[in-house]
């Protein structure tokens, strides 16, 4: 079942992690998130592994909202972030529940923003949903 529901759909937004390494050899790229630093404290901040799949949002951000509780924490790229209309912070987690809206504004500072989700990471949908 579904965890998030994307209301409106950034710029450029991805699903990330830190990449593959060991296979250059073969001619795969390393790949991963383009700033693995605040991937990292992201997934850190809402319990993850660093390893852990999260968005990766490109000069504008996506409008969620979420379908159960869970955590949810913000870093990189400052893109006017506001959760039920109300203006929250990057580097920071935040407890959010069934039916709550997170949207991105205008961005103020940065390339990218990385979204982590508690209990695991962020995945394509599964077909038909």
């Amino acid at each position: 079942m579904p965890s998030v529901r994307v209301l409106k759909a950034g710029l450029c937004t991805t699903v990330q992690d830190l990449g593959r390494v060991g296979y250059q050899a073969f001619g795969i790229p390393v790949s991963g998130a383009m700033d693995a630093f605040s991937a990292c404290v992201a997934n850190f901040l809402v319990g993850n592994a660093k390893e852990q799949a999260l968005l990766e949002m490109t000069y504008t951000g996506d409008t969620l909202e979420f379908l159960k509780p869970m955590q949810i924490a913000l870093a990189g790229a400052n893109l006017s972030p506001k959760l039920n209309g109300g203006r929250i912070a990057n580097w920071e987690s935040y407890a959010v529940r069934a039916g709550d809206i997170l949207e991105f504004g205008r961005l103020l500072d940065g390339a990218r923003a990385y979204l982590a989700f508690s209990g695991g990471g962020a995945s394509a949908p599964s077909a038909g949903q």
